[in-house]
């Protein structure tokens, strides 16, 4: 047996933690079995409950499986073992959460079992599976993040698991309301469409689940490995962000029923970049918050470019370099599409579209400079002050500003300031971290 796995199972599964544990659940279904038919029956409970531990509870156990190691200073001598990245991985995230998960097993057939009845074998083992992976996405999300925060070197334990069980819950619960996708005006509840193709909206959010779920897990992996001082590819992260840039663009189809008079159907291109490039976009904030942004590594990589050896920079680099990358590069493709598109969008022209979009890209490269520059300041704080940064700029400034609101927000009446003005900041900006970064590492 792996031996993390082991040791977890041996401190989370104490007889009295499980005697406990069961006490509690059934406990609590008796008691709403017995309650009257106007409040809510044990399924309701038993689903409550389940939530409770596997997705809240096993959410700050992940994010602490590694948290805690740090903190009681026993985690570096893990890391001196021979146990391969994937071993370490799943023996702290299924062994940190076998508490809960045992008290969550103990409450699926309380919920499975009133499907099975109603709608069949196969809808109650649709319905298991949803419940399972929604838990290992949350923890598998959780444990991920918490990975990425460790390697920023500082000692905000209690906020950074604070925010790992958040992730993990929004990540569990984004897949959550399964009705969401047939909503709409047309009250279209029979199908869904996705790339054009009619879809049953339960079982495409079931595999969408289950595909998230395996990207989740092969992060956690990737992040164990940088934890243990081995070396990752581009590949893996790349192949992910055009999974997620193709999975978002196929919504366009979906918009263009659920919309009402939006003209879809002649923009579908359009669309669908815009759809891509939003998603590359979050991904390259994220990971911007997330990752440390080494000003060693990054004087690194500029003598890597300015030497020439371009193809040894490239295998280097950072997820959020290359989703910062990959949205530049979907931008200037939406750029070219609304260059080629000679029909109107929403009453106006696609080339008068062109500068906003590209304000907005300067305005992005602007922002992603900021979790840069922040970071030579401040390791343990640089990236809350940027992201502060960025809630002044977008949300307080442009109340204040009025007319001057082009030199914060692209802006359709005013896009040649807006563009402008972007771009110099941008480049005043990034001018300035390369020289910080320089005299820094010098």
């Amino acid at each position: 047996m792996n031996p993390e796995f082991q040791r977890n199972l041996w401190l989370e599964l104490a007889p009295a933690r499980i005697l406990l544990m069961a006490g509690f659940v059934f406990c609590v279904l008796a008691i709403f079995s017995a309650a009257p038919p106007a409040l809510p029956g044990p399924g309701f409970a038993a689903t409550a409950l389940y939530y409770f531990l596997v997705v809240l509870w096993g959410t700050r156990n992940a994010a602490l499986s590694v948290i805690v190691e740090i903190r009681e200073r026993t985690w570096d001598f893990q890391k001196l073992n021979a146990i391969h990245p994937f071993a370490m991985m799943w023996g702290k995230l299924f062994g940190s959460t076998s508490f809960v998960w045992f008290g969550g097993i103990l409450c699926l057939p309380f919920i499975i079992y009133p499907v099975l009845q109603s709608r069949g074998p196969s809808m109650a083992a649709a319905e298991l599976a949803v419940l399972i992976l929604q838990g290992v996405l949350a923890q598998s999300v959780s444990l991920l993040t918490s990975l990425n925060l460790i390697r920023r070197h500082h000692n905000n334990w209690r906020l950074d698991a604070f925010l790992c069980q958040v992730t993990g819950i929004i990540a569990a619960f984004a897949f959550g309301f399964r009705g969401l996708l047939s909503a709409s005006p047309q009250n279209q509840a029979a199908t869904f469409s996705w790339w054009d193709m009619a879809l049953d909206p339960q079982s495409f959010q079931s595999v969408s689940l289950a595909i998230f779920t395996a990207w989740a897990l092969g992060g956690c992996l990737r992040a164990m490995r940088l934890e243990l001082r081995l070396s990752n590819g581009p590949f893996v992260w790349l192949a992910f962000l055009a999974f997620l840039a193709l999975y978002e663009a196929g919504f366009e189809s979906w918009l263009a029923r659920a919309i009402p008079g939006a003209d879809f159907a002649r923009h579908a291109g359009v669309f669908r970049l815009a759809a891509a490039g939003i998603s590359l976009a979050s991904s390259a904030y994220g990971m911007a918050f997330l990752e440390p942004k080494d000003p060693v590594q990054f004087r690194w990589l500029i003598l890597q470019i300015r030497s020439g050896r371009i193809a040894r920079a490239l295998l280097a680099l950072d997820c959020w370099m290359l989703s910062f990358s990959a949205t530049i590069l979907c931008t200037l493709a939406l750029a070219f599409a609304f260059w080629r598109d000679p029909q109107s969008i929403g009453g106006v022209s696609a080339s008068a579209l062109i500068l906003p979009l590209l304000a907005a890209l300067g305005f992005f490269t602007r922002d992603i400079g900021f979790f840069v520059l922040f970071r030579t300041w401040s390791r343990e704080r640089g990236d809350f002050a940027a992201a502060g940064v960025l809630v002044v700029l977008y949300i307080v400034l442009p109340r204040i500003a009025g007319p001057a609101q082009s030199l914060l927000l692209p802006q359709l009446t005013a896009p040649l300031i807006a563009f402008s003005a972007a771009w110099a900041e941008a480049a005043a900006l990034w001018a300035w971290t390369i020289v910080r970064i320089e005299r820094r590492t010098g």
